[in-house]
């Protein structure tokens, strides 16, 4: 099969070689890289120009947007211009474990019903040293993946349980030409394209996460969200408008994902849109914080099924803070 690595930037000066040699020096070679510079204004695009002139590396190719398109819509185009049957996903900042192609290839090339391959990560640093993390309750995967089952080396994720929260960052995965061309047609620059990559496939039970640490991914700045173990009551009060403001945001993405495979997956419908319902009654209860709809939730199986004892704690924070009794 025809591997393809696409890569995007944006102002990645400081540890863009770093993620480019650990691509160059895979045991297993991709066919094309392609990389797509967001108006850098670091001197990133220049960078990555000559380490393709110095490395003689005539199958990538590196081109820079006119304007600034933004993260999602940057992926976007990338993947509509990569040709693999296998397409890689990459930031500009993390380190690839040397057989990282060469493993989730092989796991794509063997199971045929894989769609998207999430692999496991290991936090770094900016100086590359390696990054310790205590996990929460259920949580794997440095608390991006969520479940209450222990892993195998492979483990698929149905429809339902990725509704809450997407398994693993883009920059792990690796996806079919056939969910390329799916997303190519029905993206709607909502949800980040990652989560909304790993949603489709789970629609015909393909989102698979592989239980071995290929990608040594790099926390610093903004890249830290969603991996923070700070979980006090005190700093979710003291971020609450933002955090609630978020979530409103969030819910109606989902919405309009979950409307678009409604249309989209006939085969799922009645899934998609008992999903789709309770997400419609999650917003109205981030909008409005009546106790009423939040008790009304705890009737909700993928409420009580998906929800973690966070979360749920989260929403009666809302509740009790919306309704001054904090």
């Amino acid at each position: 099969m025809v591997v393809s690595v696409v890569v995007a930037t944006y102002n990645g000066k400081q540890f863009i070689k770093k993620q480019l040699d650990s691509i160059r020096n895979q045991s297993r070679q991709p066919d094309e890289v392609i990389i797509k510079d967001d108006g850098s204004t670091d001197g990133t695009f220049e960078l990555v120009e000559e380490y393709i002139r110095k490395n003689l590396l005539n199958n990538w190719i590196v081109e820079k947007n006119r304007q600034n398109l933004g993260y999602k819509k940057n992926f976007f185009e990338l993947l509509k211009a990569a040709h693999g049957d296998i397409i890689f996903l990459s930031d500009q900042d993390d380190e690839w474990a040397p057989k990282k192609i060469e493993k989730m290839a092989e796991v794509m090339e063997k199971n045929t019903d894989v769609k998207t391959l999430n692999c496991g990560i290991s936090l770094i640093d900016g100086q590359s040293k390696k990054v310790e993390l205590d996990l929460r309750k259920n949580f794997h995967n440095e608390n991006f993946l969520y479940s209450k089952n222990p892993l195998k080396d492979l483990n698929y994720f149905e429809f339902y349980s990725i509704v809450e929260r997407n398994i693993s960052p883009g920059c792990a995965m690796a996806i079919t030409s056939e969910v390329k061309d799916e997303f190519i047609k029905i993206y709607d620059f909502g949800l980040p394209h990652d989560w909304f990559l790993n949603l489709i496939a789970s629609l015909v039970n393909g989102c698979v996460f592989l239980n071995e640490e290929l990608l040594n991914y790099r926390l610093h700045g903004e890249n830290t969200l969603g991996i923070s173990d700070d979980w006090s009551a005190t700093s979710k009060i003291d971020s609450f408008e933002k955090d609630r403001k978020d979530k409103i945001v969030e819910y109606q993405q989902l919405i309009q994902a979950f409307t678009i495979f409604e249309g989209r997956f006939p085969k799922n419908k009645k899934i998609t849109l008992k999903i789709k319902n309770y997400l419609e009654l999650h917003l109205a209860f981030y909008k409005k914080a009546q106790i009423r709809t939040l008790l009304k939730l705890y009737t909700c199986s993928q409420y009580r099924e998906t929800s973690t004892f966070r979360g749920k704690v989260w929403d009666w924070l809302v509740a009790l803070k919306l309704n001054k009794f904090l």
